[in-house]
């Protein structure tokens, strides 16, 4: 998959366009040809549009999350992502307590 797929896809998820996602960065939607070539956005469009996006550049560039995780912690972050963002915050409460649960059990073995 190329940038630009991988801008729409991960835009699809987010419930938006790849245009309206550009005008509300304040980039141009002339940029979308440019990418749909295989060109790359600058260093500073980048990081507009992973900071909108909630994602890494990494991904944005190579589809891969932080190459340093395991497949369980990629698979965490992508179950957190899959949730709405409303609910992202309760969703990570829910984890933390349950962790510290589980993390006292341990403690009392």
């Amino acid at each position: 998959m190329d940038f630009y797929e991988r801008l729409r896809q991960l835009c699809g998820e987010q419930n938006t366009t790849v245009t309206k996602m550009l005008h509300e960065v304040g980039l141009s939607s002339a940029n979308t040809g440019y990418w749909k070539k295989g060109q790359l956005p600058k260093g500073d469009a980048l990081l507009k549009i992973s900071d909108y996006l909630h994602v890494s550049i990494d991904l944005l560039l190579t589809g891969k999350i932080l190459s340093d995780l395991n497949e369980d912690e990629i698979r965490l972050v992508e179950i957190y992502r899959s949730v709405p963002e409303k609910a992202q915050y309760k969703v990570l409460c829910d984890f933390e307590n349950a962790c510290q649960k589980e993390i006292e059990k341990l403690k009392r073995k």
